[in-house]
């Protein structure tokens, strides 16, 4: 498995973790439970969020190296 597949993996893993939270947060009446389950829903939120940063980032990386190289094939 290449990093970016690594990458996309996590991403994906870490999206439906968010959902089963979100779907979780409905079902829990205590408290206690609901800050628990507030905090970890927030903390998925945010890694989610990060990673999709280092994606786009990667993608966009990639992208341009895609392009130097044709550029690159092109021109000989």
């Amino acid at each position: 498995m290449t990093g970016i597949t690594k990458v996309v993996e996590a991403a994906r893993r870490l999206e439906r973790a968010v959902i089963r939270l979100e779907a979780a947060m409905e079902h829990v009446e205590d408290g206690v439970e609901r800050d628990q389950a507030s905090a970890a829903l927030a903390q998925a939120r945010a890694q989610y969020a990060a990673l999709s940063r280092v994606t786009q980032h990667v993608a966009g990386r990639l992208d341009q190296a895609i392009v130097r190289l044709d550029r690159a094939l092109l021109e000989d």
